[in-house]
Parts: C-alpha cells; structure tokens; sequence
C-alpha cells in the first residue's frame, strides 16, 4: 500500500503539492521555486534559478503558491538552457 502525502496549505490557505510553484523567503530575498517533497511537518522546496539539486525545508506558512500567465512567463525565460 502506498503511503499517503500529508495534506498543507500555503499562506492563504491553497493546497500545496508536488511540482506547485511557489514564493518563498530565501537568504533575504523573496525567491520563487517548486516543491519537490511532502514531508510531515516540511516542504521541500527547489530555488529554480538554484544549480544545486538539494532541496530546502520551508513551512508551509511561509510559501504562497503562484499561477497564471505572469509565472509561466518566468519559469519559461529563467529556466531555458543558455
């Protein structure tokens, strides 16, 4: 039997999960990444501009998960090869 996810929610209340796109505060900035893992009390959460593969643990209520036109716009122009 598979292990069920725990079930989070962002600042505003949204349900987090894999593969979201998310804002979070990161070394003084505001950054924005995907979340990799659903741990218990954690996300795991990926910078995209970030070359490392490690994820960093962030609690939900300091993540706000983003949509829309504007975002794909982003992940589109900073994550393409060069």
């Amino acid at each position: 039997m598979a292990k069920e996810l725990p079930v989070h929610h962002d600042l505003i209340g949204r349900e987090l999960a894999i593969g979201d796109c998310v804002a979070f505060p990161g070394y003084n900035s505001l950054s924005i990444g995907t979340v990799v893992k659903l741990n218990p009390k954690m996300i795991g959460v990926i910078n995209i501009k970030s070359k490392r593969a490690k994820a960093q643990l962030k609690y939900p209520d300091d993540l706000v998960k983003l949509d829309g036109p504007d975002v794909t716009f982003y992940l589109l122009k900073n994550t393409g090869s060069t």
